[in-house]
């Protein structure tokens, strides 16, 4: 596994203090600077590893206090951290009885407050407030149906959640107890954040969206960017009255892109084209950085900053010891190419990562279907590089960052037009590679087995972490989540067997027989059930019995306690890139 891998941020409202958590259960409190630079750092975890307890959740829940939640077995717990002058301790701990994932903490008249959601089995969800001292819950909005919560307003007591395409902001009282009517203020565009009596919103147009603000008193939007291309995709927004800027975080052309703006809608800033990717960030104390999670291909995530006046664009990681090495000690990025390959009216973007790569070349396909696969942290990717792997990115139709036509263009049509441009990748941009695998996770697993079952001479390895691979099946042992998702994303399929089976890994499995593969998945995964890869291993050998077929690798790599987890892929990247380059063909002259 090597150094311990950041997989959780948080810098305080005041940007004075930053909690960095690590996989390892480690936590640490770091102090910051006006600047943003680190310059102290304090352990929050030897109480819970002396334990041998994990870390489900960790927040400030004020200047100079933090949550953690923490498990062992069936049990939990949640311990409040507070710092004195130049010394951490521990003033609370108490046994948490609520049996539904935590969302948010906050600490609001003295008394501990949990934001939870529950799923209930019309697969309508629920949000509520839990105290855990008095083990007391109100729930603060009605059954949703497929919410996306956003804010917590603590101070107005108030929750920010989209439904349908539009904002709600539903209000609760001082005191926890049963609620009946729920009063809640709608607006015409989804929420984003608020502050005072501010709330940003996310204004849908052509293309993509655009940021814009109203106040509490008002009905009229005003829109920060009429002008210019809208971003693809935007992911956050954040409203400071007091410098009267709104700061948006989004993608644009498969890019990560951080963009302010004043409050009568001029450009203030913009960090648009830089290598790797800034997450999360908000500003210092000073306003002259950001302060973010940056990674890239090579870089696992690292707290980090980028200055916004003078030079702006250049990322610095802060001096914060990550492991046994400094993150300043950063590997340099492969070269990338921003490519793209004509389709019919349109075009198909891809990354060329390593293009100088001459044995053999790999076509990665990233999960979703509606992620985006970015400048950012893939060990695999990593290695084949390292191991003189030319890799190819594939943003297959259905993919976010490129508008929202792009992205609805697999809707009623998986394992269609995305899997038929993955073919066009392998003839018309790697033509000359004798040599060409397929990498594939989750949905991108889906593809790779069902483009190789498809063609099989096209390819000489296929690495299929997590997939599913069978629709009908999938579809009927879902719960309400899986089949509600699937009704909206393939709806049309789901009345056509003989569809469903064209377009199944499953119905290939005599082909798949004559290509290496291998095939991984977590044994705990809750999102593509790990009997999906199990049925089609057992399809493959049983017809390679058959057909005696002896000259073809199949390896089948199940993982005890894995879920299906981001990152998840650093756990197998060694044995599968070795997988990958065992059998190395030269690109011919």
């Amino acid at each position: 596994m090597g150094n311990p891998f950041l997989n959780r941020m948080s810098v305080n409202r005041d940007r004075t203090s930053m909690i960095l958590c690590y996989d390892d259960q480690t936590c640490n409190w770091c102090e910051l600077d006006e600047a943003g630079d680190v310059q102290g750092i304090h352990a929050l975890s030897d109480d819970w590893t002396a334990r041998g307890q994990t870390v489900q959740h960790v927040q400030f829940i004020g200047t100079a206090q933090v949550a953690a939640i923490t498990r062992e077995k069936t049990e939990r717990w949640i311990h409040v951290f507070e710092k004195e002058r130049e010394h951490i301790r521990l003033i609370q701990t108490l046994s948490l009885k609520l049996p539904f994932p935590v969302m948010q903490v906050a600490c609001q008249d003295e008394r501990l407050q949990l934001l939870f959601a529950v799923r209930h089995r019309s697969g309508m969800v629920q949000i509520g407030i839990f105290e855990p001292e008095k083990e007391k819950a109100e729930w603060v909005t009605p059954e949703l149906h497929h919410p996306q919560f956003v804010f917590w307003a603590k101070p107005e007591r108030e929750i920010g959640v989209n439904v349908g395409g539009v904002g709600r902001v539903y209000s609760y009282g001082q005191d926890l107890g049963s609620s009946v009517d729920i009063p809640y203020r709608e607006y015409a565009y989804p929420v984003m954040d608020k502050q005072g009596d501010r709330i940003a919103v996310c204004i849908p147009v052509e293309q993509g969206f655009r940021p814009g603000w109203t106040s509490v008193q008002e009905e009229v939007v005003y829109e920060c960017l009429e002008q210019g291309e809208p971003f693809s995709e935007l992911i956050r927004i954040q409203l400071d009255v007091d410098q009267q800027h709104i700061l948006c975080e989004g993608i644009l052309h498969g890019k990560w892109q951080y963009v302010q703006y004043t409050l009568d809608g001029e450009p203030a800033l913009g960090l648009c084209d830089y290598p790797g990717t800034l997450t999360q960030a908000v500003h210092s104390r000073d306003k002259q950085s950001l302060i973010g999670k940056f990674e890239s291909i090579v870089t696992a995530p690292v707290p980090a900053k980028c200055r916004t006046s003078g030079s702006f664009g250049t990322i610095a990681p802060l001096s914060v010891r990550h492991g046994e090495a400094m993150v300043s000690d950063l590997v340099q990025p492969p070269e990338i190419k921003y490519r793209q390959l004509c389709y019919g009216n349109g075009f198909i973007p891809y990354m060329d990562i390593h293009p100088t790569g001459q044995e053999q070349a790999v076509i990665y396909l990233h999960g979703g279907p509606h992620n985006c696969l970015l400048d950012s942290y893939s060990p695999v990717i990593s290695r084949l590089c390292e191991a003189g792997v030319r890799v190819i990115g594939l943003n297959y139709p259905g993919s976010s960052g490129f508008g929202s036509e792009y992205k609805q263009r697999i809707q009623n049509d998986w394992g269609g037009v995305d899997a038929d441009v993955i073919r066009l990748i392998r003839e018309q941009v790697l033509g000359s590679y004798s040599a060409v695998s397929l990498y594939g996770v989750s949905y991108g697993a889906y593809l790779a087995l069902l483009a190789a079952g498809r063609n099989p001479k096209l390819w000489s390895a296929v690495v299929a972490c997590a997939p599913f691979t069978d629709l009908s099946s999938l579809y009927a042992g879902g719960g309400a989540k899986l089949r509600s998702f699937l009704q909206t994303e393939i709806g049309g399929l789901l009345q056509d067997e003989s569809a469903l089976r064209e377009r199944s890994p499953l119905t290939y499995a005599s082909a798949l027989r004559e290509v290496n593969l291998q095939l991984i998945h977590g044994r705990n995964d809750q999102l593509c059930p790990v009997e999906q890869t199990e049925h089609l291993y057992r399809e493959i050998l049983y017809r390679e019995e058959s057909a005696e077929v002896t000259d073809r690798q199949l390896e089948l790599h199940i993982i005890d306690e894995l879920q299906h987890e981001v990152y998840a892929e650093r756990i197998w990247a060694e044995q599968s890139v070795l997988f990958l380059t065992r059998n190395r063909v030269t690109q011919p002259g």
